[in-house]
């Protein structure tokens, strides 16, 4: 068989033993080309990997994989699009191309997807046109969209008073995760830590009590030693739940 054949066939010891031949030979004609981006798409994560690291090591030794990968992110199912987006991260920075496909990863129920999105993003910093989609994601996204979004905003330290606003818009999220990602998000990127800390006080009696207690935390952080701050941190220092209790303890020393 040749590879392109292997790299088709059902059994999969055989195909990952194509790939690693094709990667060592260095070098594929069109057709193993092909057969490797159709494996960027297969049900199993092995599979993909493998064809994404292979398609890259054939890039390395000089083959134009840029191409055909390219071409992949623009036409194919979304399986291959965030494939051929893993293996041109593998080689650089993503291309611009590879944007929208990115940021449909971060809301893929997939959590290995969804940080390996995260970490290819926080890679492009400096690029106003990622940080501005993360922005308008943050209230546009699914919810683990939103939630990734506010994570990949503070790798990116998208420090603004834009990514501000879009942080404390979301404070009252109906999704837990989100708020919880942007009130520790807020604790790295508020401009107006002050103010920052106004809006959170009211968190500290969020229906979810894992969001009151990183509200706690937070608020020592920020460092507004306001007497608003402070009263409603001694408040939650007297909390039944222990752990909040101890976050806002903890953040009184800070603030003291």
């Amino acid at each position: 068989m040749t590879a392109a054949q292997r790299l088709r066939t059902p059994d999969v010891a055989e195909r990952l033993a194509a790939m690693t031949e094709v990667a060592a030979h260095g070098s594929a004609d069109a057709e193993t080309l092909d057969a490797l981006v159709s494996c960027l798409g297969d049900a199993r994560k092995i599979i993909q990997r493998r064809a994404a690291e292979t398609l890259a090591a054939l890039g390395a030794q000089g083959t134009n994989v840029r191409d055909v990968l390219v071409r992949t992110i623009s036409s194919d199912p979304a399986g291959q699009r965030w494939g051929a987006t893993y293996a041109l991260s593998l080689l650089g920075d993503a291309p611009p191309v590879a944007l929208p496909t990115l940021l449909e990863a971060l809301g893929s129920d997939d959590g290995d997807v969804r940080w390996a999105a995260g970490n290819i993003l926080a890679r492009l910093r400096g690029d106003a046109v990622v940080v501005e989609a993360l922005q308008r994601l943050l209230s546009a996204g699914n919810a683990a969209q939103r939630k990734m979004a506010a994570y990949c905003l503070r790798d990116l330290e998208a420090r603004s008073p834009a990514t501000e606003r879009a942080l404390l818009a979301t404070l009252h999220d109906r999704d837990t995760n989100v708020r919880l990602a942007a009130i520790s998000c807020l604790a790295r990127l508020a401009i107006d830590r002050a103010a920052a800390a106004q809006r959170l006080i009211a968190l500290l009696a969020d229906p979810d009590v894992s969001v009151q207690r990183v509200t706690a935390a937070v608020l020592g952080l920020l460092g507004d030693r306001s007497d608003a701050v402070q009263a409603a941190l001694q408040a939650a220092s007297r909390s039944a739940d222990a752990s909040l209790a101890r976050a806002a303890e903890h953040s009184l020393r800070q603030l003291a």
